[in-house]
């Protein structure tokens, strides 16, 4: 039997879980049992908690029969457990390193009821709050009752950042009710009728502030049950006499979480909920209000008398006298901000919406290309009334060889801004400016530009070189306009859920620039090769180096003699420059002798894919697309130390790569004249990485997107033409937030 049981309710908590479990298994010996309880996610929540799960034998996951909801949830863990303590974890929170052989050695050193331990707030932007009342846990050191500290009442009253001896919980019917608000009516009495309570001044629980998916982000009838949870807690005090001395305390505290969700007004209830809020809040706690109760000679002691009274005229009238108190101390600045703002995007004063012009851009307005490319031409198959037009940099129009074969505006020009009013559509594989401001009625969808190996979004907080100064609050901002975003593979939904915090769909159809790797024309290949002067018999290489954060000019980094003797004569080097790369002259001299072709400025990279018979690359995501070939691939990791130190990565590429890997030139060479990247080693590499990552490219990616963000329509999911998906042993899970 195991000392310790930590219970791990599950769901919907894909992009957090596996950061959770970690960090339990991570520190757990063998007294301590894990219990997951998945409680039926809609995500892919069941399919990593098992991934993650398997690989421990103290763990063990129990799925019940439909979806329990919190409450129930924690209560089947429990029942499923042996520990002698029961802690509980939310599956979007984690505990701190070294926090669970605390919590051990606390428990084993007092056996009190509860073992009480703090916890901090964890932001997207990694800031790290203790709980202002946790200087209260480090007052005592001995095991103490409640009357001895009572201010504890004070401390947010969740259940995870205790650990109650099982004992305690099961002799005085200690359970969780349904229903949202759950840890209201088991707080509170647990605080209450413990004998002991030992307290452990340690921040132990990392308690994440989540941008989404919190009740307390939402504003719905969800936030009734509050009082049903209040009236459950309240009946439990008024009939057991042991509970007596706490009776006032508890009901004040219980009138405070009523009127804290009043206070939130617009944010917590809808308008036309608050006053059935008020009526029944008033019904339960007048109900259950203790005999020659003493109200506080404060504000909010007249709240609660006037929410008892059932006087929402005068309870609204105190916090409209309160607003405006706060109103003129913030000099209605904010109220000023919010009225410029809805100005700016009044129906009244901008011209109506276009349902069938769609804006496109691409890499902060180059040349059309890439996953919004492929979806204005499919437009033309399968919504041809939808018109196109592209956004493009002053840079790009001056470059323009005679008039484009797609409609553009120019970005900054009067018609960009007109455009921007009126156009129904908005794609984009980065993000719009910050000056954008979205409409009712328009449609946003996010392609992204490759499955990520590095860190993105809110992740790259933590490596200030990469990030170059970027403001992650404006990121959040233009998150929220986002409808859809496009993944191509579950390691990719994962990460982007995290990444890119939002209410946004995320949309698993593959990308639709990898269509043409699925279906390619017929003759695109030798095309290409013609077009550059390559025969059908070359060997052709593709070397695509990726951006190195703090570069400012291209760095070759690798030494095409000797590639191309390493190769034999029959080989032909193509050398493709990051997008950011504006100078290649140091790759255009090596092009004289026509077995090295610079391609940094074609446009479109998936006929280069085509065209090659091996890639080359490091760090950058056409690992991922040229996969879907099937054609060998080699990592040259020169300064793969590096890298992952001031990037970030997910994973490692070394330890789990699409192919053979090289560190040196010297072992690049040995790569390529030795045909290792050939291999039945490489080709298996290469088979669990297709598996892994190119599950959603089967070619019909531009259309499940054009029929679900342009035609509201639900497509047929894609069907992998790989392997399932193997599970990755080396997920970097320290990020951010």
């Amino acid at each position: 039997m195991a000392y310790l049981s930590i219970v791990i309710p599950v769901y919907n908590v894909a992009e957090y879980i596996r950061q959770c479990i970690t960090s339990v298994v991570s520190q757990a010996d063998d007294t301590v049992e894990v219990v997951i309880v998945e409680d039926h996610s809609t995500d892919r929540s069941y399919e990593i908690v098992q991934e993650v799960a398997g690989k421990h034998d103290n763990v063990k996951v129990v799925r019940p029969e439909r979806n329990f909801g919190l409450g129930e949830a924690r209560n089947l863990g429990v029942a499923h457990s042996t520990g002698t303590y029961v802690a509980f974890l939310d599956s979007d929170d984690y505990f701190a390193p070294g926090a669970i052989r605390s919590i051990l050695d606390r428990c084993r050193s007092t056996e009190a009821d509860v073992i009480f331990y703090d916890y901090a707030r964890l932001y997207w932007n990694n800031r790290k709050v203790r709980n202002k009342m946790g200087y209260l846990l480090g007052l005592h050191h001995d095991p103490i009752r409640l009357q001895d500290c009572p201010d504890l009442l004070k401390i947010l009253n969740i259940a995870h950042n205790k650990a109650y001896k099982r004992s305690f919980l099961n002799e005085n019917h200690l359970t969780f009710p349904t229903g949202y608000y759950e840890d209201v009516p088991f707080t509170y009495p647990v605080l209450c009728l413990a004998d002991s309570i030992a307290l452990l001044d340690r921040v132990c629980v990392m308690y994440r502030q989540r941008v989404k998916g919190s009740i307390l982000r939402t504003a719905d009838a969800r936030h009734m049950q509050i009082i049903d949870q209040v009236d459950l807690l309240l009946e439990r005090f008024d009939h057991d006499e042991r509970l007596e001395p706490w009776r006032d305390e508890i009901w004040d505290r219980s009138a405070n979480h009523c009127v804290a969700v009043l206070a939130k007004g617009p944010e917590r209830l809808p308008a036309e909920l608050r006053k059935e809020f008020f009526d029944r809040a008033s019904a339960v706690l007048a109900r259950h209000l203790p005999t020659q109760h003493q109200f506080q000679l404060n504000s909010q002691g007249l709240k609660y008398r006037f929410l008892v009274q059932g006087d929402y005229r005068s309870f609204q009238t105190l916090k409209l006298a309160n607003s405006y108190r706060v109103k003129i101390r913030n000099k209605y600045r904010p109220k000023i901000q919010r009225a410029l703002k809805q100005a700016r995007s009044s129906p009244l004063v901008l011209p109506a919406i276009d349902e069938n012009l769609a804006v496109f851009t691409t890499m902060w307005g180059r040349e059309p290309r890439g996953n919004p490319l492929a979806i204005a031409e499919g437009l033309k198959e399968w919504a041809p009334k939808v018109r196109a037009v592209w956004l493009l940099k002053q840079l790009e129009v001056d470059e323009l060889d005679g008039i484009p074969d797609y409609e553009f505006v120019t970005m900054g020009s009067d018609d960009h801004k007109q455009l921007m009013k009126t156009a129904k559509f908005f794609v984009n594989d980065v993000n719009f400016p910050n000056s954008l401001l979205k409409r009712e009625g328009q449609v946003h969808l996010q392609t992204q530009h490759g499955t990520p190996l590095k860190f993105m979004g809110m992740d790259m907080q933590a490596y200030p070189v990469a990030a170059n100064h970027m403001n992650f609050w404006n990121l959040l901002g233009r998150i929220k306009f986002w409808d859809f975003d496009l993944s191509s593979n579950r390691y990719s939904t994962e990460i982007l859920a995290r990444a890119f915090p939002g209410n946004h769909e995320i949309l698993e159809f593959g990308y639709p620039r990898n269509d043409v790797l699925v279906n390619p024309p017929r003759g695109m290949a030798s095309d290409v090769r013609n077009s550059l002067g390559v025969s059908d018999e070359s060997f052709c290489v593709l070397y695509t180096p990726t951006y190195r954060d703090g570069y400012t000019e291209f760095d070759l980094d690798l030494d095409p003699e000797a590639v191309l003797e390493a190769l034999g004569e029959n080989a032909t080097l193509l050398i493709r420059g990051h997008h950011s790369y504006r100078d290649t002259s140091s790759a255009e001299r090596l092009t004289e002798e026509g077995r090295v072709i610079d391609v940094t400025d074609w446009p479109e990279v998936a006929p280069l894919y085509l065209a090659s018979d091996l890639l080359i690359c490091d760090y950058s995501s056409t690992m991922f697309d040229f996969a879907i070939l099937g054609r060998p691939i080699v990592i040259y990791a020169p300064d793969w130390k590096r890298y992952r130190t001031t990037r970030g990565t997910y994973f490692d590429i070394l330890a789990e790569p699409p192919g053979a890997t090289a560190q040196s030139m010297e072992q690049l060479v040995g790569v390529l004249s030795d045909r290792e990247f050939d291999s039945d080693e490489s080709q298996e590499l290469l088979r669990v990485f297709r598996g892994r990552f190119c599950e959603f490219d089967d070619g019909d990616a531009t259309e499940r997107v054009i029929k679900r963000v342009f035609l509201g329509e639900s497509p047929e999911p894609p069907v992998s033409r790989f392997d399932e998906p193997r599970a990755l042993s080396t997920w970097n899970l320290t990020r951010p937030g």
